[in-house]
Protein backbone atom coordinates (compact mmCIF):
# COMPACT_ATOMS: atom_id res chain seq x y z
CA UNK A 1 0.00 0.00 0.00
CA UNK A 2 2.97 2.44 1.01
CA UNK A 3 4.29 1.33 -2.69
CA UNK A 4 0.92 2.30 -4.45
CA UNK A 5 0.54 5.42 -2.71
CA UNK A 6 4.51 6.44 -3.40
CA UNK A 7 4.37 5.24 -6.92
CA UNK A 8 1.04 7.50 -7.36
CA UNK A 9 2.64 10.46 -5.42
CA UNK A 10 5.21 9.68 -7.96
CA UNK A 11 2.86 10.01 -10.69
CA UNK A 12 1.49 13.00 -9.32
CA UNK A 13 4.39 14.64 -8.89
CA UNK A 14 5.44 13.89 -12.26
CA UNK A 15 1.77 14.80 -13.76
CA UNK A 16 2.46 18.16 -12.09
CA UNK A 17 5.76 18.76 -13.43
CA UNK A 18 4.92 18.27 -16.62
CA UNK A 19 2.22 20.50 -16.08
CA UNK A 20 4.43 23.17 -14.58
CA UNK A 21 6.75 22.72 -17.66
CA UNK A 22 3.93 23.23 -19.89
CA UNK A 23 3.16 26.31 -17.90
CA UNK A 24 6.74 27.36 -18.62
CA UNK A 25 6.78 26.40 -21.99
CA UNK A 26 3.69 28.59 -22.73
CA UNK A 27 4.59 31.31 -21.42
CA UNK A 28 7.83 31.42 -22.71
CA UNK A 29 6.55 31.18 -25.98
CA UNK A 30 3.98 34.33 -25.27
CA UNK A 31 6.96 36.12 -23.89
CA UNK A 32 8.91 35.24 -27.34
CA UNK A 33 5.95 35.76 -29.38
CA UNK A 34 5.74 39.27 -26.99
CA UNK A 35 9.21 40.50 -27.69
CA UNK A 36 9.09 39.55 -31.33
CA UNK A 37 5.97 41.96 -31.55
CA UNK A 38 7.94 44.39 -29.51
CA UNK A 39 11.20 43.83 -31.90
CA UNK A 40 9.28 44.50 -34.86
CA UNK A 41 7.18 46.96 -33.86
CA UNK A 42 10.50 48.85 -32.59
CA UNK A 43 12.08 48.60 -36.24
CA UNK A 44 9.18 49.50 -37.97
CA UNK A 45 9.04 52.68 -35.87
CA UNK A 46 12.76 52.98 -36.76
CA UNK A 47 12.34 51.95 -40.15
CA UNK A 48 9.53 54.36 -40.17
CA UNK A 49 11.70 57.70 -38.85
CA UNK A 50 14.84 56.66 -40.89
CA UNK A 51 12.67 56.59 -44.41
CA UNK A 52 11.16 60.09 -42.92
CA UNK A 53 14.43 61.42 -42.21
CA UNK A 54 15.78 59.74 -45.67
CA UNK A 55 12.63 61.94 -47.21
CA UNK A 56 13.60 65.05 -45.22
CA UNK A 57 17.29 64.95 -46.52
CA UNK A 58 16.21 64.31 -49.56
CA UNK A 59 13.55 66.93 -50.12
CA UNK A 60 16.67 69.51 -48.46
CA UNK A 61 19.14 68.05 -51.19
CA UNK A 62 16.52 68.47 -54.34
CA UNK A 63 15.74 72.05 -52.94
CA UNK A 64 19.33 72.85 -52.55
CA UNK A 65 19.94 71.11 -55.79
CA UNK A 66 17.16 73.36 -57.83
CA UNK A 67 18.39 76.85 -56.00
CA UNK A 68 21.80 76.44 -57.10
CA UNK A 69 20.49 75.42 -60.67
CA UNK A 70 18.33 78.70 -60.46
CA UNK A 71 20.87 80.28 -59.64
CA UNK A 72 23.19 79.04 -62.26
CA UNK A 73 20.53 80.00 -64.87
CA UNK A 74 20.09 83.31 -63.74
CA UNK A 75 23.65 84.09 -63.74
CA UNK A 76 24.06 82.65 -67.42
CA UNK A 77 20.97 84.77 -68.29
CA UNK A 78 22.45 87.66 -66.99
CA UNK A 79 25.68 86.92 -68.55
CA UNK A 80 24.09 86.42 -72.03
CA UNK A 81 22.30 89.91 -71.55
CA UNK A 82 25.32 91.93 -70.70
CA UNK A 83 26.71 90.43 -73.91
CA UNK A 84 23.96 91.29 -76.00
CA UNK A 85 24.09 94.84 -74.46
CA UNK A 86 27.29 95.31 -75.07
CA UNK A 87 27.07 93.92 -78.94
CA UNK A 88 23.80 96.76 -78.87
CA UNK A 89 26.46 99.42 -77.62
CA UNK A 90 29.39 98.53 -80.40
CA UNK A 91 26.43 98.70 -82.78
CA UNK A 92 25.00 102.22 -82.07
CA UNK A 93 27.57 103.96 -83.76
CA UNK A 94 26.81 102.59 -87.33
CA UNK A 95 22.69 102.96 -86.72
CA UNK A 96 23.59 106.85 -86.71
CA UNK A 97 24.77 106.55 -90.30
CA UNK A 98 21.62 105.01 -91.63
CA UNK A 99 19.25 107.03 -93.70
CA UNK A 100 16.21 106.30 -91.41
CA UNK A 101 18.28 107.38 -88.56
CA UNK A 102 18.91 110.65 -90.26
CA UNK A 103 15.61 110.75 -91.53
CA UNK A 104 13.97 110.79 -88.06
CA UNK A 105 16.87 112.87 -85.91
CA UNK A 106 15.09 116.35 -86.70
CA UNK A 107 12.17 115.47 -85.08
CA UNK A 108 13.95 113.44 -82.45
CA UNK A 109 15.81 116.90 -81.82
CA UNK A 110 12.72 118.95 -81.69
CA UNK A 111 11.00 117.42 -79.64
CA UNK A 112 14.04 117.38 -76.82
CA UNK A 113 14.66 120.56 -77.48
CA UNK A 114 10.87 121.42 -76.32
CA UNK A 115 11.89 120.83 -72.76
CA UNK A 116 13.87 123.48 -73.08
CA UNK A 117 10.93 125.61 -73.54
CA UNK A 118 12.40 129.14 -74.55
CA UNK A 119 15.90 129.07 -72.56
CA UNK A 120 19.09 128.90 -74.02
CA UNK A 121 20.57 125.42 -74.78
CA UNK A 122 23.89 123.51 -75.27
CA UNK A 123 24.32 120.75 -77.30
CA UNK A 124 26.52 117.82 -77.58
CA UNK A 125 26.57 115.52 -80.21
CA UNK A 126 28.75 112.52 -82.00
CA UNK A 127 30.71 114.81 -84.23
CA UNK A 128 29.07 113.60 -87.54
CA UNK A 129 25.71 114.80 -85.83
CA UNK A 130 26.96 118.45 -85.84
CA UNK A 131 26.10 119.55 -88.84
CA UNK A 132 22.89 118.13 -89.30
CA UNK A 133 21.75 119.12 -85.46
CA UNK A 134 22.98 123.06 -86.48
CA UNK A 135 19.96 123.03 -89.58
CA UNK A 136 17.76 121.42 -87.28
CA UNK A 137 17.66 124.28 -84.33
CA UNK A 138 14.93 126.14 -86.44
CA UNK A 139 16.61 129.14 -85.33
CA UNK A 140 16.79 128.59 -81.71
CA UNK A 141 19.44 130.23 -79.39
CA UNK A 142 21.83 126.43 -79.80
CA UNK A 143 25.10 126.08 -79.59
CA UNK A 144 26.27 123.00 -80.96
CA UNK A 145 29.42 121.32 -79.62
CA UNK A 146 31.11 117.76 -81.47
CA UNK A 147 31.80 115.22 -78.08
CA UNK A 148 33.69 112.44 -79.57
CA UNK A 149 32.92 110.72 -76.37
CA UNK A 150 29.62 110.69 -77.65
CA UNK A 151 29.36 107.83 -79.49
CA UNK A 152 25.74 107.50 -80.55
CA UNK A 153 23.53 110.84 -80.54
CA UNK A 154 23.04 114.27 -78.65
CA UNK A 155 22.63 115.19 -74.95
CA UNK A 156 21.02 118.95 -74.86
CA UNK A 157 21.73 121.00 -71.31
CA UNK A 158 20.35 124.91 -70.90
CA UNK A 159 23.37 127.21 -70.20
CA UNK A 160 22.00 127.34 -66.89
CA UNK A 161 22.68 123.58 -66.18
CA UNK A 162 19.32 122.90 -64.86
CA UNK A 163 18.02 120.97 -67.23
CA UNK A 164 20.37 117.94 -69.08
CA UNK A 165 18.40 115.07 -71.92
CA UNK A 166 20.29 112.43 -72.29
CA UNK A 167 19.46 111.87 -76.72
CA UNK A 168 22.17 109.79 -76.59
CA UNK A 169 20.96 105.96 -78.41
CA UNK A 170 22.98 104.66 -75.42
CA UNK A 171 20.88 106.55 -73.07
CA UNK A 172 17.91 105.18 -75.18
CA UNK A 173 19.14 101.83 -74.90
CA UNK A 174 19.36 101.66 -71.22
CA UNK A 175 15.90 103.37 -70.45
CA UNK A 176 14.57 100.43 -72.51
CA UNK A 177 17.27 97.55 -71.18
CA UNK A 178 14.14 95.81 -69.05
CA UNK A 179 12.21 96.19 -72.24
CA UNK A 180 14.57 95.23 -74.45
CA UNK A 181 16.08 92.30 -72.19
CA UNK A 182 12.65 90.78 -71.67
CA UNK A 183 12.17 91.13 -75.80
CA UNK A 184 15.56 89.24 -76.34
CA UNK A 185 14.96 86.74 -73.60
CA UNK A 186 11.48 85.84 -75.32
CA UNK A 187 13.24 85.67 -78.65
CA UNK A 188 15.67 83.39 -77.81
CA UNK A 189 13.40 81.66 -75.71
CA UNK A 190 14.76 81.47 -72.37
CA UNK A 191 12.24 82.02 -69.74
CA UNK A 192 12.52 85.55 -68.13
Amino acid sequence: MIDALLASLEREAEAEMERRRGDARARAAALTAQAADSLAERREATLGRREEEGRAALERALAAARHTARGQVLEARGVLLERLFAELRKALPAIIGTAAYRAALPAAFAQTLAFAGDQAVIVRCTPALAPLLRRSSDGREVTVRPDPALAAGFRITTADGTLDVDGTLEGRAERLRPRLALEALATLRIGA
